[in-house]
């Protein structure tokens, strides 16, 4: 895509040449309609007085110049112009063959000294005193010599304008690309611009603030339901710790130890997102015992679903993110893998470069048996990877399933 800048320039350049060929026409057309003028005017005033004298004489016609004929009655005249004009039609005109001989004819009535009228006319030769073809081509040239550097002159005008017109809007539109600006309350402002990129940067500031405030609600609204569910997760837990001293550990208290650690890191989740990314995120690596504390808590899921579940750590990897979100990012994708499938396969892939899990269940196409919905988790996945910039894509598989891939 071109910038605005070569858009003008390139219009310019078009619009010029255009001018310039209608110009150059236009000039031609003006030279042969005041040759045809002139020799009518001329002979329109020469003719009558011609004329005259020719009618006291004997004779068909007359030469009077090597350029002008005189004619006592129409049939006298030559067929080509007796073609072209009626018997009865007075004036004066210009008349060109197809053999590139051009006439001006005057068709004058005469008041004759016996009584009665008649038209004579004059016939004037204007080829010997009009333009030549290479005289028209010479001025022709000239003219379009002129144009042009008249059109270079004007181009480097409409260029130097394009580039003051163009100068506000690439200013606006580097100071949105500056991520180091989006946290800065000072708005977009360009000094000499016109009244349409004030009006542009007056509308990108109103929405510039309306979403920060959008953004600074959510944030608020994020960090105070965590904080807020933190109190009673501390006091269940608690009362958890209490009831294995006097009870002992039991099924029901590990599940709710389980839901607990599940609230806690899902809690940590939303407060790591809605918190500002603060240096470079830590680094840590990922081994295939990190990787089964993870899958550990899907082995009943998967079991009731009659689903198996693989792991494939395929090369020793580090990743430089939040240990926590990605720990979220990948129980929720295999939360919805293992929701999906019933009586098939979910095959997790891990590499220094990308993550992939792949299902045998019913697909993007269908509806989970007794699931309805993916929940928020694929939206807690997107919002993870639109955090740390990696790619995120979900795509059904040419036979059964699909398949949640992210590219670090």
């Amino acid at each position: 895509m071109k910038t605005l800048k070569q858009q003008l320039f390139k219009a310019s350049w078009l619009g010029a040449i255009g001018l310039i060929s209608i110009y150059t026409l236009a000039v031609s057309l003006a030279i042969l309609y005041t040759e045809n003028r002139a020799s009518e005017q001329r002979l329109s005033i020469v003719g009558p007085y011609h004329l005259q004298e020719f009618s006291e004489q004997e004779g068909k016609e007359k030469l009077v110049s090597p350029l002008l004929r005189l004619y006592q009655d129409y049939q006298a005249l030559p067929k080509a112009i007796q073609a072209d004009i009626k018997p009865d039609w007075l004036g004066v005109t210009t008349l060109q063959f197809d053999d590139d001989s051009e006439f001006c004819v005057l068709a004058y009535k005469m008041t004759m000294e016996g009584g009665g009228s008649k038209i004579l006319y004059a016939v004037e030769d204007i080829n010997a005193t009009e333009w030549q073809d290479i005289d028209l081509a010479v001025v022709e040239i000239g003219f379009a010599v002129f144009g042009t550097l008249l059109f270079l002159l004007v181009t480097y005008l409409i260029r130097l304008q394009a580039a003051y017109l163009a100068k506000p809007l690439q200013c606006l539109v580097e100071h949105i690309s500056d991520q180091s600006l989006d946290h800065e309350e000072t708005k977009i402002s360009s000094k000499n611009s016109c009244l349409e990129i004030l009006s542009i940067e007056s509308a990108v500031n109103h929405y510039r603030s309306r979403m920060k405030q959008m953004l600074n609600r959510e944030q608020s609204f994020t960090r105070y339901v965590s904080h807020e569910l933190r109190t009673p997760m501390m006091v269940i837990k608690g009362n958890v710790a209490v009831l294995k001293k006097h009870t002992g550990e039991s099924k029901q208290l590990r599940g709710i130890d389980l839901a607990i650690e599940q609230v806690t890191d899902l809690t940590y989740t939303f407060l790591s997102l809605a918190r500002e990314s603060l240096g470079e995120p830590c680094r840590f690596e990922i081994t295939a015992e990190w990787l089964n504390e993870i899958v550990a808590p899907f082995s009943s899921k998967s079991v009731a679903n009659k689903t198996e579940l693989k792991l494939q750590l395929l090369e020793p990897c580090v990743v430089c993110c939040d240990e926590v979100l990605l720990k979220a990012l990948i129980r929720n994708l295999l939360d919805n893998a293992i929701n999906c499938t019933y009586e098939g396969q979910v095959s997790l892939f891990l590499s220094q470069s990308s993550l992939e899990i792949v299902d045998s269940g019913c697909g993007l196409d269908e509806k989970p048996r007794g699931y309805e919905g993916f929940g928020f988790g694929l939206q807690i996945v997107a919002d993870i990877c639109t955090k740390y910039q990696w790619q995120f894509s979900l795509t059904q598989n040419s036979e059964f399933g699909c398949t949640a891939k992210i590219v670090f």
